[in-house]
């Protein structure tokens, strides 16, 4: 029976804090590069043209090399696509499932593009490997929610903005939604738990068009902004983005994710609006299998 993308995450999140114990690494940032080289695993680039591949794991015998795309020019991305790679290395049942003959190469999209269970629970790795919880939770609770929260953490673990966001939404504590969307409709949505909780919030359907009155729209309009990796940001009201929720206005930060192509979006209530909300909430909280 296949498992849920719940209890993959969650093997993810236990394999990455072993492998931080075994590798006494228990202090941000924390270095893939040490990890492949203390496994015997050699890292170089590698030039490639197929449509978003990102990284590569190659296994000769005993041996394993990995290699990142060599157009990748963002330090966080490529320690993320290391990292993910060490997720298809350590995560059980992924080298047989990639290397079927014993020997070969593996390409990787990583970044959160894949269908694949597989390749999403090495993005789990990778996020759980970089940004583990008992580091990255602390660090954000001393942070006012929004973006500027996230690119704190992201300087602190030197990771990816991507990447950051979406471990960011996982952990907040107030009502936070994170979007990733190209021209003008919605790839995929990451919210955190009180953001779910709110009545009339439902997930955000991939291929969804973006709402009419929202700064993201405006945004990825100039395709120059997205390409140039510019910033904006701007106020929405909770229901334009979730038809049913309560009309309340939330801040909306955006930000081009340069040679990626598409747009990250953070959806956020301040400090008044988000006690408001959770409070209203509270009596309107789902169980998983109703979300």
């Amino acid at each position: 029976m296949a498992r849920s993308f719940a209890e993959l995450e969650s093997e993810a999140e236990c394999v990455a804090a072993e492998v931080l114990r075994d590798n006494k690494l228990g202090t941000l940032p924390i270095c893939p590069r040490m990890v492949a080289t203390k496994h015997k695993i050699t890292i170089q680039t590698r030039v490639t043209r197929e449509p978003g591949v990102t990284g590569f794991l190659m296994r000769v015998g005993s041996e394993f090399g990995i290699y990142h795309a060599s157009h990748i020019d963002n330090e966080g991305f490529i320690r993320f696509t290391i990292s993910h790679e060490l997720g298809h290395y350590f995560l059980p049942g992924h080298p047989a499932v990639l290397f079927p003959n014993g020997d070969g190469m593996h390409q990787s999209r990583g970044g959160f593009q894949s269908g694949e269970w597989y390749e999403r629970q090495a993005d789990a790795f990778a996020s759980a490997l970089l940004m583990p919880k008992s580091l990255f939770l602390p660090a954000l609770t001393a942070l006012a929610p929004g973006f500027c929260a996230i690119q704190s953490l992201r300087e602190t673990c030197q990771t990816s903005v991507l990447a950051t966001a979406i471990r960011y939404a996982k952990f907040a504590h107030v009502p936070v939604a994170v979007v990733v969307s190209r021209d003008q409709t919605v790839d995929y949505c990451f919210m955190s738990g009180a953001m779910r909780a709110i009545q009339g919030v439902r997930w955000i359907s991939k291929g969804s068009t973006l709402p009419g009155r929202c700064t993201t729209r405006t945004f990825n309009g100039v395709q120059s902004n997205v390409s140039c990796g510019r910033m904006a940001a701007g106020w929405t009201s909770l229901d334009d983005w979730f038809p049913g929720a309560p009309q309340v206005e939330l801040k909306e930060d955006v930000a081009g994710l340069g040679g990626y192509g598409k747009t990250l979006t953070v959806l956020f209530a301040d400090q008044i609006a988000a006690s408001a909300i959770c409070t209203d909430s509270v009596h309107n909280l789902r169980s998983p299998s109703e979300l």
